[in-house]
């Protein structure tokens, strides 16, 4: 089974690849938070990432990303109510 971009949905053909947990991306498809736009730093504890799984005609059900969280905007997030708004 091919390692599939969960940003572009396209083949990773890269030898390390980043990602977490079942999500990797392609180099250039790096997600950023969403609230400030820092891009995800691998070696960085305390991103949240929230995903999906979706269908893809060419590789059947992928992982996708649906929001990402920088560890700064996550604690400021859960000093306010953690969650709301998500």
């Amino acid at each position: 089974m091919p390692e599939i971009c969960a940003v572009c949905a396209l083949e990773i053909e890269d030898d390390a690849p980043v990602g977490v947990g079942t999500m990797l991306f392609h180099v250039a498809c790096v997600p950023n938070c969403q609230f400030c736009a820092r891009p995800y730093v691998a070696s960085e504890a305390g991103w949240d990432f929230r995903g999906n799984v979706a269908w893809s005609d060419e590789w059947g059900y992928v992982q996708t990303v649906q929001a990402v969280t920088c560890p700064t905007c996550a604690d400021d997030a859960e000093r306010r109510d953690y969650g709301a708004g998500w």
